[in-house]
């Protein structure tokens, strides 16, 4: 776990602390905690969000772009993000920021970040709006049974976001 102190000042992330994570420790918390019980493979990025207690409040999974028409080398793909209930207002845009400047400070090749919202959970992307990503239409859904051990997790509509680190 490495604490990412130098890029935020105390002022700046209001008692959250930003976490990268080189274990499965990410993935096990967001496993447990997001309405989909799982984990997209190829993670590049693992990050944890701690309040002053220490307590983990959140989770981000950062990866290859899930299209294959979008350049995996320029372009990262918030593949799961999670939050629990109790936290303090905006607190998912606050992370994002955070997110964003980390990736901005060590991954300098990357030149634009994509997340998308699901309108079957009712996810209308109120965190992005308020992180000043915008919205690049969407996709239809469809079924991920093409291959072997793939299971239909949230066939609906999805919202594509899209915004600079």
């Amino acid at each position: 776990m490495i604490e990412q102190y130098c890029l935020f000042s105390d002022a700046e992330r209001k008692g959250i602390k930003l976490y990268i994570e080189h274990d499965t420790s990410v993935d096990e918390w967001i496993c447990k905690n997001h309405y989909l019980h799982s984990t997209p493979a190829g993670a590049i990025i693992r990050m944890c969000f701690k309040d002053q207690t220490q307590r983990v409040i959140g989770c981000m999974m950062w990866g290859r772009p899930t299209s294959r028409k979008i350049d995996s080398d320029a372009i990262l793909e918030l593949t799961r993000m999670c939050f629990i209930d109790e936290t303090p207002p905006f607190v998912e845009s606050q992370c994002l920021g955070m997110a964003r400047k980390h990736i901005r400070k060590y991954y300098n090749k990357i030149k634009g970040l994509i997340a998308y919202s699901s309108t079957g959970a009712g996810h209308e992307g109120i965190i992005y709006k308020a992180d000043n990503w915008y919205m690049l239409g969407g996709s239809k859904g469809g079924s991920w049974e093409n291959r072997e051990n793939r299971t239909n997790r949230d066939l609906s509509l999805k919202i594509r976001w899209t915004r600079s680190p």
